[in-house]
């Protein structure tokens, strides 16, 4: 055993340290408490508890022992599990409450139930309190755990546990206790199943609720657990979905849109609360009452579930009335350019939450957007406003742009800053939405003829191509950087979604494409030679003849893409136009020209057609010749040549150069092997869009160097 001036460093032995002291008295003790206590509690701050030392450790603590009362409040209040809690700890947990001389002190006890309450959403088994609901009920005579048993009950209460005899019991200790509020709180999750039951005259308060576990200890423990999830290679949610939520008192306070509850209920019906289970709610699906307040599925997962399988013409009344009546206060409010409210925030965010399930937007909602948009400001709500409308269904662009995005536009490019990024994010899941519709309507049949839904898609991404080109010819580069992403991740989905007769290959113009071909950013780069790889493979993988489907222009002018990108970053051929369909990225000329005899001044063997290749070119100059050293290296290991004595290329490194480079006495490698070799390096470090594009459009490259 560890000495009294040692740190105890492993968790078990830390757990048998505090095993043997907590059956030794603290004057025969070698080891000091605190030393076990502290390794423990920082273990499981730092990695969680796994469920043999949790056991090991309640089994110490639901006893009376030795401990001293410091020693086991740090130990509960540290007990993070890192998995979810097996049902034989909280019946180990459970078994230690009550009066008896084996029992522990009833602070520990009270630790322990609200130790149950804040775990109780990581219960591995979670009927295994609703099996002990009888034993916990019996400890309400306890008045040192009556208040946190009441909010364990609160959380656990279902229908069946609701008896005439707890009825009874709970009035009486309510009327001899003046309307304590956690019995108040406990009468009244009673009432939702049995409304006839009477309570106390005063209004819920603060105490009546379960409180809300410590805000850093709750973060703390869903980073254990999720971080143990991870190592076991399977996450799993908090919330399951199945089951109603819950947001305490303060939330539901603030909040116009209120949390569910059945409020005339019977014996014989079922109501949501009772719900925790996929096979309950599947079970029971034909029986269940429909709550109160039917608006709550725009925050309660689990009535979205039930109003989804079990669609109402009641249910969709009540919610189009409400929802009706909310926004028409919101859009009297905008007419009247009045601050949009909090409330509108909420419904809003609920609205999205809903659109998101089902991935079509409420006509109520829809029709206020439509009204409401002319009013909008640009700023207030333009997350959940931006992302409801990327829901909308497929139809004709001009009559959406005139119904929607006209007055979006126009609001936020004048109020906000970031508003060009914001558009072509929004677009880009627009089109998302399109696709997937799309993809999905190509096996059945559909109102709209597919040529119809290639036009409408086709009029989207010609509206972002010209929108794309305007910003990037009106702004500075410096501020236009994140723009630029956002419109790589347009055309990054767009060209791997194409699908014959439904979704076509549009390509981007080419002054957008050689714009972005010549932008100073390596990652830009990039990504469009991804682009543009992804675009060669469509057109290899589509139905041919291509001329069918597509005019020749279209092909013409993709094979200038290809033609001036291989020209400029790998044959050194660049700006020319001598080749097949090349553009020379719309180099005039006469700038060529001059900037040829620039180059020529400055050294004699520069020039300009291969001043943007691998060697050259000003983003890739240091990757390659990093690239290039880490080569040299391995072929003077290769070719058993001497380190010391062997001639070391000065770069930059070109056809002519690795010629000499052999012939005076270094390595011998080619010029072909020395590019795919600065491919791989690019690839490796993030940059693999390169490598992508010439080993789909050189012809044998990929082969040759597999």
């Amino acid at each position: 055993m560890p000495s009294v001036a040692e740190k105890i460093d492993s968790l078990h032995d830390a757990v048998e340290a505090l095993q043997a002291a907590s059956t030794t008295p603290v004057k025969q003790r070698s080891v000091k408490v605190s030393v076990a206590v502290d390794a423990i509690c920082r273990h499981a701050f730092e990695d969680g508890l796994d469920p043999a030392s949790l056991q090991a450790i309640i089994k110490i603590v639901t006893r009376k022992t030795e401990l001293d009362q410091t020693s086991l409040t740090n130990i509960i209040k540290n007990l993070y599990p890192a998995q979810r809690v097996p049902a034989d700890v909280v019946i180990a947990v459970v078994s230690g409450l009550g009066q008896g001389k084996t029992k522990p002190s009833s602070p520990t006890q009270t630790l322990l139930v609200k130790w149950l309450i804040t775990i109780y959403e990581v219960l591995e088994d979670a009927t295994v309190l609703s099996r002990l609901y009888g034993v916990l009920f019996a400890m309400l005579d306890m008045i040192s755990l009556r208040t946190p048993i009441c909010y364990l009950l609160s959380l656990v209460t279902r229908r069946k546990h609701v008896r005439p005899f707890r009825i009874q019991q709970l009035l009486e200790l309510s009327r001899g206790m003046s309307n304590e509020p956690a019995l108040q709180g406990l009468l009244r999750i009673y009432k939702d199943y049995y409304p006839d039951i009477i309570v106390g005259s005063s209004g819920l308060s603060r105490g009546s609720f379960p409180p809300h576990p410590n805000p850093e200890w709750r973060t703390r423990l869903l980073a254990i657990q999720e971080a143990s999830a991870r190592r076991a290679e399977g996450r799993k949610g908090q919330h399951n979905g199945f089951r109603v939520l819950r947001l305490g008192s303060k939330r539901s306070k603030a909040s116009i849109i209120p949390e569910v509850h059945t409020f005339y209920a019977n014996e014989s019906s079922v109501t949501l609360e009772e719900i925790d289970s996929v096979d309950d709610l599947v079970g029971k699906l034909d029986k269940i009452e429909l709550p109160g307040q039917i608006i709550s599925f725009l925050r309660d997962p689990l009535l979205q579930k039930y109003l989804s399988l079990n669609p109402s013409k009641t249910a969709s009344t009540r919610i189009d009335l409400w929802l009706s009546a909310c926004l028409e206060d919101e859009f009297e409010a905008a007419k009247q350019g009045a601050t949009p409210s909090v409330s509108l925030s909420e419904i809003l965010e609920g609205i999205l939450s809903h659109t998101r399930y089902t991935k079509s937007i409420l006509p109520v909602a829809d029709a206020f957007l439509k009204a409401y948009l002319p009013f909008w400001d640009g700023l207030a709500n333009d997350d959940a406003i931006l992302n409801i409308l990327a829901f909308l269904p497929i139809q004709s662009f001009q009559d959406v742009h005139s119904t929607y995005f006209a007055s979006i536009e126009a609001a936020m490019v004048s109020q906000n800053p970031y508003a060009h990024q914001r558009l072509l994010t929004f677009y880009t899941s627009l089109m998302r939405h399109w696709t997937v519709l799309a993809s999905s309507q190509a096996s059945t049949p559909t109102p709209a003829p597919p040529s119809q839904i290639t036009k409408h898609i086709t009029d989207l991404i010609n509206h972002v191509s010209t929108l794309s080109l305007s910003i990037l010819s009106a702004l500075p580069y410096h501020s236009n950087s994140p723009v630029i992403s956002s419109l790589l991740s347009f055309y990054e989905l767009l060209s791997v979604s194409s699908l014959p007769n439904i979704i076509p290959i549009v390509l981007p113009t080419p002054h957008l494409t050689y714009l972005l071909l010549t932008s100073p950013s390596l990652a830009t780069l990039s990504r469009l030679c991804t682009i543009l790889a992804n675009y060669k493979n469509a057109f290899d993988t589509h139905p041919t003849p291509i001329s069918a489907y597509y005019p020749v222009t279209t092909t013409n002018m993709f094979n200038g893409y290809l033609m001036d990108s291989c020209n400029l970053l790998w044959r050194s051929r660049a700006l020319l136009t001598v080749d097949a369909n090349a553009l020379g990225i719309f180099c005039a000329p006469p700038v060529r020209e001059s900037l040829q005899n620039y180059f020529t001044a400055l050294d004699r063997e520069y020039v300009l057609s291969s001043a943007f290749g691998l060697s050259h070119n000003a983003l890739l100059a240091a990757l390659s010749a990093a690239a290039w050293s880490a080569l040299e290296e391995a072929e003077i290991q290769h070719q058993n040549l001497d380190a010391n004595d062997v001639i070391r290329h000065k770069g930059p490194v070109l056809q002519r150069t690795l010629t000499v480079l052999g012939k005076e006495g270094g390595v011998e490698v080619t010029f072909k092997q020395y590019r795919v070799q600065v491919l791989k390096w690019l690839d490796a470090r993030g940059c693999g869009g390169i490598k992508e594009l010439m080993f789909a459009t050189m012809t044998g490259l990929k082969d040759a160097t597999a």
